[in-house]
Formats: C-alpha cells, sequence, structure tokens
C-alpha cells in the first residue's frame, strides 16, 4: 500500500515542488558544489605546477649525464598521479573523465625504462597540470572575489557603522558614494552589490567550472580511446540485453502455449460440447458447460493480462509512468512512500524501463529485505536525467547476479547509455538514471 505521507504526483497534477523553487534549489546545490571545486584549485594547481615545472626543467638540465632521464620519468609520473586527483574532483562535481591507460611496449629493461618518456598520454597530463596554473589564478579569483561581494554586500548594513566608528568618515562605502557624488548612503550601496553578486555568481561559478572541464576532456582523456571503450561497454550491454530479450521472448512463447493456449482449446471444445447438449434438448447440461467456459474464459483473459505486464503494461501505455508506478506501488505488502517529481511525461522507452527499474526493486525489496517502508523516488537529477531511486530500511545483501533480475536491470540501463547502482546503508537503495527524452507534458 502506499503510505499517507505520499507525495504522488498522478498526471495532471503539478509537482510536488514548484517547479522555479525546485530549479532554483537545483542551481543554488550545484553552484556551492562548484564553488567548493573552485575555491581549492589554486592550491592544487600550485603544487601541480610547482612540482612538474621544477622536474622537468631538472631533467633537462641532467639530460646530458643521463641523470636527468629518471628525474623526468619520476616527473611524468607525479603528473600523472596530480591527473588522477583532478579526475577525482572532477568526479565530485559530476564529470567523469577516463584515464588513459599505458599502453604496452616490447619487452626489456630499457624499453620498459623510458616507456613514460614515449607516452603522449604522460606529456598531455604534464601541460595539464602547467596550463592549469595561470587558469587557476582567474577562476579562483573570480570565485573568491564574486563570495566576497556576496557575503561582504549582503552583510554591508552590519559592517559599514562599525567602519565608519573605527576607521572615520574617510573609509567604507559611504566615502566612496561622497567622492562619487551617489545620494546613496553606503549600506544601501553594499546591499546593491551583494543582490547583483547573487545575481550573477551562478553564471561566474559555471563559466569558471565549464573552463576547468574543457581543458580536463582536452588534455586528461583521449577521444578516440574513451569513444572506443563506451562503444565496447554499450556494444555489451546491447549484447546481453539481446539475449535476455530473446530469452524472455523464448519464455512469452513458452507461456502463451501452456497457459491461454491450452485454455483456449479447452474453451473450443466446451463449447462443441455445449453445441451437442443443445441439439440433443439438454438446456441444463448446456448451461453448466458454459458456465465453466465463462470461468475458464475470465482466467484466459487473467493471464493474458499477466503476461502483457511482462512486455508493457496497459495502464503504463494509456496513462503514463505516475499512474503506472502508483499502481505497483498500492500491490506492495510494505508501505511504500512515493514521491513523483517530473512535470513532463519521459520517451516511451525511458518510461518503460524506468517502470521495470521500480517493480523490480520493490519486488526483490518485499521478498529478501524485510523492511518495514520503502521509499520511491523519480524525478530529475543535477544533469536533466530521468532519477530512478529505490530504498528501503531493511537488512540489505543485494547483489548484482548474474543472469538475475538486479543484472538484467543494469544491462537495460546501460544499454540506454544510462547508470545502474546499487548500495548498501541502512538498507538497501537501488538507483538508476536514464537520458530523459521528454515526450508530451503532463502539465494542464
Amino acid at each position: 500500500m502506499i503510505s499517507a505521507d505520499s507525495q504522488t504526483n498522478v498526471a495532471g497534477d503539478g509537482p510536488t515542488m514548484p517547479k522555479s523553487q525546485g530549479r532554483l534549489h537545483r542551481i543554488a546545490r550545484r553552484t556551492l558544489r562548484d564553488s567548493g571545486y573552485l575555491l581549492a584549485t589554486f592550491p592544487f594547481a600550485l603544487a601541480s605546477f610547482i612540482v612538474i615545472i621544477s622536474g622537468l626543467c631538472l631533467g633537462a638540465g641532467l639530460a646530458i649525464i643521463w641523470v636527468g632521464l629518471p628525474v623526468g620519468i619520476a616527473t611524468l609520473l607525479a603528473a600523472r598521479g596530480f591527473a588522477r586527483l583532478e579526475r577525482l574532483r572532477l568526479h565530485s562535481i559530476g564529470v567523469d573523465i577516463a584515464e588513459m591507460p599505458l599502453r604496452e611496449r616490447s619487452s626489456g629493461f630499457w624499453s620498459r625504462m623510458l616507456n613514460p618518456l614515449r607516452e603522449a598520454s604522460l606529456w598531455r597530463e604534464a601541460l595539464h597540470g602547467i596550463i592549469a596554473m595561470p587558469l587557476s589564478c582567474v577562476t579562483w579569483s573570480l570565485a573568491l572575489t564574486w563570495w566576497a561581494m556576496v557575503l561582504g554586500g549582503l552583510t554591508g548594513w552590519i559592517w559599514e557603522p562599525i567602519s565608519q566608528h573605527y576607521g572615520g568618515k574617510g573609509s567604507g562605502a559611504s566615502s566612496l558614494m561622497y567622492l562619487l557624488a551617489w545620494p546613496i548612503p553606503g549600506w544601501l550601496f553594499d546591499v546593491i552589490v551583494g543582490v547583483f553578486a547573487v545575481v550573477t555568481l551562478p553564471a561566474i561559478i559555471a563559466g569558471c567550472r565549464a573552463m576547468h572541464v574543457g581543458l580536463g576532456k582536452a588534455l586528461l582523456t583521449h577521444d578516440r580511446q574513451s569513444l572506443e571503450r563506451r562503444v565496447a561497454e554499450l556494444s555489451a550491454a546491447r549484447d546481453t540485453l539481446g539475449k535476455t530479450e530473446a530469452d524472455g521472448l523464448r519464455r512469452l512463447e513458452r507461456d502463451l502455449h501452456d497457459g491461454p493456449q491450452q485454455t483456449l482449446i479447452r474453451v473450443g471444445m466446451d463449447l462443441d460440447a455445449a453445441q451437442r447438449r443443445l441439439a440433443d434438448g439438454d438446456v441444463a447440461q448446456a448451461q453448466e458447460i458454459l458456465a465453466g467456459t465463462r470461468q475458464l474464459n475470465d482466467s484466459v483473459i487473467a493471464n493474458l493480462r499477466a503476461l502483457s505486464r511482462s512486455i508493457a503494461p496497459p495502464i503504463l501505455v494509456e496513462r503514463g509512468l505516475a499512474a503506472a508506478l502508483a499502481a505497483a506501488a498500492a500491490t506492495s505488502p510494505i508501505p511504500v512512500s512515493m514521491q513523483y517529481r517530473l512535470a513532463v511525461e519521459p520517451d516511451q522507452t525511458i518510461a518503460t524501463a524506468a517502470y521495470f527499474v521500480a517493480c523490480e526493486a520493490l519486488a526483490n525489496a518485499v521478498k529478501y529485505s524485510q523492511a518495514s517502508k520503502i521509499d520511491l523516488f523519480v524525478g530529475l537529477d543535477d544533469a536533466g536525467n530521468l532519477l530512478v531511486k529505490v530504498a528501503d530500511d531493511g537488512c540489505g545483501g543485494a547483489i548484482v547476479t548474474p543472469a538475475h533480475g538486479l543484472a538484467g536491470l543494469r544491462d537495460r540501463v546501460t544499454a540506454m547509455d544510462g547508470h545502474f547502482e546499487v548500495t548498501e546503508s541502512s538498507g538497501t537503495t537501488v538507483t538508476a538514471v536514464l537520458p530523459m527524452r521528454p515526450q508530451v507534458s503532463l502539465a494542464k
């Protein structure tokens, strides 16, 4: 059943959180996260710049006596370490950049020894560590300046009287207003500056973030290698999904043959028997046979409906994802608190995948978790993708085992260029991220 505090939003209703409020919340959260990344960039870039420049200059100067070779190699390996840390920092703001693997070289001591010097990926990472320094000087200064304007401007009405009291009339924003002959008090000017900084802060932070992300994508990965790796992953996922779908079709064919088909044959035989009874004038016997045939017909309809749920539930096609998930949650013996925060209906393929992810996660929680409640969330993540999250407070222990339900969900999501994850923390949380391709608006 669905708990009383459910925040389900069915088709036609507005989202639980107002759209503008939800967007402001996402912008504020993203700005704070990116600001933390930018403010920590300068000391990180300074350390990287000092190590790489010093090591390369020392290695080049000592190369004539061969001592510079191991120094240069050590510097390139240190650059790879800084590059890995930068990839982790970029991952913290939602940008994943794959590491460029070192190519296999011919065997031999000197070949292995000099291999780092012939690796273009290491030199690209060293170049990133050098270029990141001047770039971080700009982005770090902008981020720090704008945050100082935000904090100092919005609290100017507090600091301006203190500045005038202890610094005299020639200090603070009031003196600037006097010199410019602007007829406004200093504290009001501070507040105006603070409001301006608040409004423009997300754009400034996003621009600075984009510069670092662009630099990272340009130098910390190899586009061809990344594309080849991604194509291989998607091909493997689609092969697995194709095999799973083929197995599902064979199972569906077997179920149709063993279930509804046999029942319909029985219905035909009973109808022939009832027709013969009517021809003989035995109406009572014919009515008894027809009553049994009606029960068989109802059984066929129920079986066909059950089989259709494994293909595409009618309620999902007719009424949308919200109604289908609400119906699935209502059948759960464990109370389900559902939050549906989509203002547009996803593409039918994406909606079907999201539905099966939620249903399979709910079924697993009911079977194995021993939970007292389940939370179902459907909405958008920070990148605008469809996020489906099913969390329970049970005993945990969920494992993605090949050829089982969760593995099938992972393959389905991965084949759609999405992300699937199962985590354990005070229960089990199943998370699926799918690319959002809007189909039709649900707003009235």
